[in-house]
Order: C-alpha cells, then structure tokens, then sequence
C-alpha cells in the first residue's frame, strides 16, 4: 500500500506517523497490562512465605515503625536506613487486623471538585 502512495509523500508520511502511534499505544497498554498481572502473580514476593508486614508509619525521615507477622508471632519494630530496634512483640487481640474502607475517587471526580472550587472563589 506504501508503495502505492509514494507518489503522494504527504499522505504517505501521515499513515506511516498513524501506524508508529498505534503501535507506541499498544507497546504501551501491553507494559501496563504486564505489570499489573505481574504484580498480582505473587512472584514478586514468592519468597517471604513466614513473613508480613501489617502495617508502617513513618515517624520521622528515614525512620518507619513497622508492625510485622513473623511466622505466628507479631512484632513491633523501629526501621531506620542503616538499622532496625526491637520494640516489643504483640498478642494478637492487641492489633486491630481489619481492613481500613477504601474511597475510591477517579481522577475526573477530583479535577471536578477542583474546577468547582475555582469557579466558587472567582465568584
């Protein structure tokens, strides 16, 4: 078909600019879909079979309290960049192990909200 449309070099280079983007967008949704299914597989914590961590709060730059599951045991702990100090270990009826509800918000609902906001402070 490109042979066809050498004549024509204008329509020629839009088809071909045309196709490159198709194929750059399914290069794209291709890597995306990969890595979301990668990182549900489990293959990238395949190896800490004994160990979860439960929950991390930063407490100051650098330095995260970390409550972790080790084998049956629970475990409080302070995580810096060059070490970690032992806190205390934990019964289970001291943790609180439900799920926290998660508001899910698009992107469009928040660019919503802001345009809103705009609009009322101009006002």
């Amino acid at each position: 078909m490109l042979v066809i449309l050498s004549g024509f070099s204008t329509l020629a280079s839009i088809i071909k600019l045309i196709a490159l983007l198709l194929v750059f967008i399914a290069i794209l949704v291709g890597a995306h879909l990969f890595t979301k299914w990668y990182a549900k597989s489990g293959h990238v914590n395949a190896k800490a079979r004994n160990i979860k961590v439960i929950e991390s709060q930063q407490i100051a730059p650098g330095k995260n309290i970390v409550l972790a599951q080790i084998g049956g045991k629970y475990v409080a702990f302070i995580s810096g960049k060059e070490h970690s100090t032992f806190l205390t270990e934990l019964d289970e009826s001291d943790i609180d192990l439900t799920t926290p509800e998660v508001n899910d918000v698009s992107f469009r609902d928040v660019l919503k909200n802001m345009k809103e906001l705009n609009k009322k402070k101009e006002e």
